[in-house]
């Protein structure tokens, strides 16, 4: 983690220490919410995440490796931007100015990755409840959903978003806990339809959470790299999405036979 005093001093940094060049990747960021950078063409998981009050770069073969750049303006500077800042921001900075950050509650982690988000205490307590109620397996409400949902930018569909997931956790496809980070995925907000589910065990069901969608031919050369199958018998079902080698979701057939992978790991799915 470094801090700088300006956006322009945190680009800086990042000029310093991003691989290659880069440039908007304008799919991404709609999907995500925010603005992602990454090299049109090499290494896909090397990419910047501008989160406002922080530059989030992540390199590596699978951008595992993170440095978070925290843009603190100095005070003097800033005396008219702290009143405009809300109360989830200026808690967050306090935080940071006076915490441990090695050893934080719960609570606190939680402001500092997204207090941002919550102009007022009412609605970062709130939300929190959100996350600690779906962390002990407590299935969210609709009303949480779609508050969770709609803290950016409304989606008309989540409502829809929320039934299917509703009728997957009746049907002990899915669990109660897992439905309010569905709040957070664009991908299936705007397309209920995209929350699919197959069984991949005589008890279990896979439910897809991978949001970065990614073409047929590729989710072909991922297949055949990553388990050896023939790429030309390998026919992509669904749409394919692929994060990392440990977040994704394509489903194909192959000889006759249905396969699944899933979060780094290869199902056969159940009829």
């Amino acid at each position: 983690m470094m801090k700088v005093t300006s956006r322009e001093a945190a680009w800086a940094e990042v000029n310093k220490i991003f691989p290659t060049d880069y440039e908007k990747d304008e799919a991404s960021s709609a999907r995500a919410g925010y603005d992602i950078y990454r090299h049109p063409t090499l290494n896909y998981y090397n990419r910047i995440c501008d989160l406002g009050c922080r530059l989030e770069v992540l390199l590596g073969e699978c951008g595992e490796n993170v440095t978070n750049i925290w843009i603190e303006e100095p005070a003097a500077e800033t005396t008219k931007q702290e009143e405009t800042k809300g109360y989830g921001e200026q808690l967050a900075e306090k935080i940071r100015a006076t915490a441990n950050t090695g050893n934080l509650p719960q609570f606190e982690k939680f402001v500092l990755d997204r207090g941002y988000e919550f102009p007022t205490e009412e609605g970062l307590k709130a939300a929190y409840d959100r996350v600690w109620r779906a962390s002990h397996g407590i299935m969210a409400t609709r009303e949480e959903f779609l508050a969770e949902a709609n803290l950016r930018r409304d989606h008309p569909n989540a409502a829809d978003t929320y039934d299917v997931l509703a009728e997957l956790v009746a049907e002990k496809k899915l669990s109660p806990g897992s439905v309010l980070g569905y709040a957070g995925f664009r991908w299936c907000l705007d397309h209920p339809e995209a929350v699919v589910a197959y069984q991949t065990d005589r008890e279990r069901w896979s439910v897809n959470n991978c949001d970065t969608e990614i073409t047929t031919e590729r989710a072909v050369v991922e297949v055949n790299q990553e388990w050896g199958f023939e790429a030309s018998r390998v026919k992509i079902l669904d749409n394919p999405y692929y994060e990392s080698t440990d977040w994704n979701w394509i489903r194909f057939n192959c000889a006759g036979m249905s396969w699944l992978m899933c979060n780094g790991s290869l199902y056969q799915v159940y009829h």
